[in-house]
């Protein structure tokens, strides 16, 4: 028997998995191709940041923690809301839209890179990081001009549920950006390494999107146009800049007062323990905002959708969240070393935000696309004002533990009760069936976290042995203890599954 190349694989795959059909249909075969993005994205992002725990040191991530944070801030409090809007519109052909869009986002990405080179050295003092911070702060402000430059045409990936797209333009951004990040990381052991890896994988994805979509941009500004998209954008604005705060504030806060090592941990615990819970946050939202917009005139298939959507993001998220609380001591240990045992109770804290995070992923598309964007800026508010008012005591008492529980508790308490509230009553549903699509997995992964934690206490050897058998019986145990609750209890997951292999054999 001949081997098939990658090549004939994946030509093989997309002739299965080609996303054509009803909307149902589409957004099944959408969202595999995503989760398949984001597994191999993810996968290649933790191959990266394990190496590279094993060659910088936290300082040095820390330096580039700082360019991160500067370029995260430019992009929310400059978010225009165009893609957003551009998807959110109910008709299929936005083209007439492409060219005022393009135009706006290239002089966008053009004052952020001259904000972002002007501004690094007042940036690195604020931290009192030095000029190694400002170099690598100025190097990384090209990239909201590269990415500024893209087609806007590849907002059609997401707005046709084209995400056989999607995935090439995704998966060759990560696979560039790792492999040199990678292979600099060895050669010069340095910083150095970091910053070049992430402007390639930017340089290709502004390459793949002219090559994988036709549209051919060219300057232009429309009034009307602009008033139209930027009118809509304007909660997606200011939901960006609040979200930059709620999410990317404790950063700068964590950097500011404890230095370079504290946020270089702090960061790279929450990249590892969010990995997988965020990985599916992303594949919701990409996907189920466009799903939403096309059935945002038709109640109960909106909230059906909406159910099933939560259902199968509690079915993954919980269980990976839980299961990182239970390995983590052992990840670091097997995996980074001693310089990094403070990163253990932060990954472990993390990971149940991301779960949060992963579950609130639900609301927020909704919210958009029923043409609300409103409600989410409002609960992110109420959110900031919980942490404005807390982190600095906390952080100052705790350190980073605190300030990692403060974020998790302002969650778990507050704006994600809330969205889910709100979202459930926009669909005109049930909390309880809500709260009753929660209970299975939970409860599944807390039996899970106490096996593992059993198994993992008694085993004879340690490292790399001992993760791999926890991870293991972990998997093995959350999938007989979701069999037990779909054969008597009625958990209602393989109607999820069925509905998806349907879609896939149409």
């Amino acid at each position: 028997m001949s081997s098939r190349s990658p090549l004939e694989l994946f030509q093989s795959l997309k002739r299965v998995l080609s996303p054509r059909g009803g909307v149902s249909e589409r957004a099944v075969k959408s969202g595999i191709w995503a989760s398949m993005a984001n597994f191999i994205g993810r996968g290649l992002q933790l191959v990266k940041l394990i190496v590279l725990a094993n060659i910088l040191t936290p300082v040095q991530f820390g330096l580039v923690a700082y360019a991160l944070l500067t370029l995260a801030a430019m992009r929310r409090l400059s978010n225009l809301g165009i893609k957003e809007a551009l998807i959110q519109k109910e008709e299929d052909g936005v083209n007439e839209y492409l060219d005022t869009a393009w135009t706006l986002t290239v002089i966008r990405g053009t004052i952020l890179s001259i904000i972002g080179y002007l501004g690094a050295p007042y940036i690195a003092t604020f931290f009192g990081a030095g000029p190694p911070a400002t170099e690598v702060i100025r190097v990384m402000s090209l990239i909201p001009f590269l990415t500024g430059i893209q087609n806007p045409g590849i907002v059609y990936f997401q707005k046709n549920l084209d995400y056989d797209k999607q995935f090439v333009y995704q998966v060759g951004k990560a696979v560039v950006a790792v492999g040199v990040t990678i292979g600099l990381a060895y050669l010069w052991e340095s910083v150095w390494a970091l910053v070049v890896g992430d402007i390639a994988g930017v340089l290709t994805a502004t390459a793949l999107s002219y090559v994988l979509h036709d549209y051919k941009p060219w300057p232009s500004i429309d009034r009307e146009q602009t008033k139209e998209l930027v009118g809509y954008g304007k909660w997606i604005t200011a939901s960006g800049i609040v979200v930059f705060l709620t999410t990317e504030g404790d950063d700068m806060f964590v950097g500011w007062l404890l230095g370079n090592a504290a946020i270089g941990i702090y960061q790279y615990s929450y990249k590892v323990s969010n990995a997988p819970a965020t990985e599916v946050t992303k594949v919701l939202s990409s996907v189920i905002f466009p799903t939403y917009s096309k059935l945002q005139n038709d109640a109960s298939n909106l909230r059906r959708a909406f159910f099933k959507t939560v259902q199968l993001a509690t079915f993954v998220s919980i269980p990976l969240a839980v299961g990182i609380v239970a390995v983590a001591p052992v990840f670091v240990d097997a995996f980074l070393g001693a310089e990094w045992q403070p990163a253990v109770q932060i990954m472990q804290l993390l990971a149940l935000w991301g779960m949060l995070r992963s579950i609130g992923s639900t609301t927020g598309p909704l919210f958009q696309a029923v043409g609300k964007p409103d409600i989410a800026t409002k609960i992110q508010v109420g959110k900031l004002v919980i942490l404005v008012i807390a982190i600095y005591p906390v952080t100052e008492a705790y350190g980073i533990v605190g300030t990692s529980a403060l974020i998790v508790g302002s969650g778990l308490f507050f704006s994600e009760p809330v969205a889910t509230y709100l979202a459930v009553r926009e669909v005109e549903g049930s909390y309880r069936q809500f709260l009753r699509l929660l209970f299975y997995p939970l409860t599944a992964s807390l039996g899970m976290l106490a096996v593992v934690t059993f198994v993992g206490a008694r085993l004879p050897f340690g490292g790399v042995p001992k993760f791999v058998v926890m991870v293991a019986t972990g998997a093995v145990f959350y999938g007989m203890a979701i069999l037990v609750m779909e054969t008597w209890a009625n958990y209602g997951i393989r109607d999820v599954f069925q509905t998806m292999a349907g879609a896939i054999g149409e």
